[in-house]
């Protein structure tokens, strides 16, 4: 069964992506330098939501299937969406960075789907097979994204997957306790009633 983030995201993709067979969706997502830098800002992230292509679409699809669905188990719906938007954006960052007078367009999920093989791999860390899984899936995607779209691209796309990381590190900082702060746990509180 899948989850409310991954049918969200998955019904998107695919919306979009037939919808653009129908008008020109492309001209308003996808991302380059020269657009961002007159404003239209919303591409930064927005570029994430429609597959290139076909085969973009399946690969996309079953990575967010059996990736995000087990990561989003261990979250909220809402939580995943926003990881999956903030890897999206700091990709799209990374590509304006590297390509910011390129007028070459970036468009499909490769970024998102490499955050969720990041957020995979550190929820099942203490299972190897798992995170061999990962690592041959990562670099499996890397040498194709890398040989039919540049390295270039496979760098923006592996960015995604550090922005995610950087975003799990952020959270688990900012959620654990400082020191000198007394931790509230409920079932210690359930005990001293």
């Amino acid at each position: 069964m899948l989850t409310p983030g991954v049918s969200f995201l998955l019904a998107l993709w695919i919306g979009l992506f037939l919808t653009s067979r129908f008008y020109p969706l492309r001209d308003w997502l996808a991302l380059t330098g020269p657009v961002v830098w007159h404003g239209q800002v919303w591409r930064l992230a927005s570029y994430a939501a429609l597959p290139a292509s076909w085969p973009d679409l399946l690969m996309s699809g079953i990575a967010l299937v059996w990736f995000g669905g087990t990561v989003e188990r261990f979250w909220r719906a809402g939580e995943f969406l926003l990881y999956c938007l903030v890897a999206a954006a700091g990709a799209g960052l990374v590509k304006v960075a590297l390509q910011y007078f390129s007028p070459g367009a970036l468009l499909g999920p490769g970024p998102v789907c490499f955050a969720l093989l990041a957020a995979y791999a550190r929820v099942c860390a203490r299972d190897a097979v798992m995170r061999q899984t990962v690592i041959l899936f990562a670099v499996v995607s890397v040498l194709l994204i890398g040989s039919v779209a540049g390295v270039i691209s496979a760098v923006i796309a592996l960015s995604g997957g550090a922005c995610g990381l950087g975003y799990m590190w952020l959270r688990s900082e900012w959620r654990r306790p400082r020191a000198g702060q007394n931790a509230v746990s409920q079932r210690i509180s359930r005990l001293e009633l």
